[in-house]
């Protein structure tokens, strides 16, 4: 039995040999393509996430100068509150 001029084992050998070729290529394809960018991914991926640290630690840096400063400033408010009266107190003779 043929078509198109072609037997059962002759379309059969040819699907095979087009099967592998096809394989190969999407083989190469990951292989040149689809592994080196997985690659680069997981590069950028690790970047990313020593930045993440780095600003998560800054940031905690930043919080802990600002509680600094408005303990600070805090204290600061605590002696010119204690000054006023002072002054107060001198001006009223006591």
């Amino acid at each position: 039995m043929t078509f198109l001029g072609l037997t059962i084992e002759d379309w059969a050998s040819l699907f095979a040999v087009l099967g592998s070729i096809v394989t190969v290529i999407f083989y190469l394809f990951r292989v040149i393509v689809v592994n080196p960018i997985n690659y680069r991914n997981l590069t950028l991926q690790a970047s990313i996430g020593s930045l993440t640290q780095e600003l998560k630690k800054m940031r905690e840096e930043v919080d802990q100068v600002h509680q600094d400063m408005n303990r600070h400033l805090s204290n600061h408010d605590v002696a010119l509150a204690r000054h006023e009266v002072e002054i107060s107190d001198l001006k009223a003779g006591k």
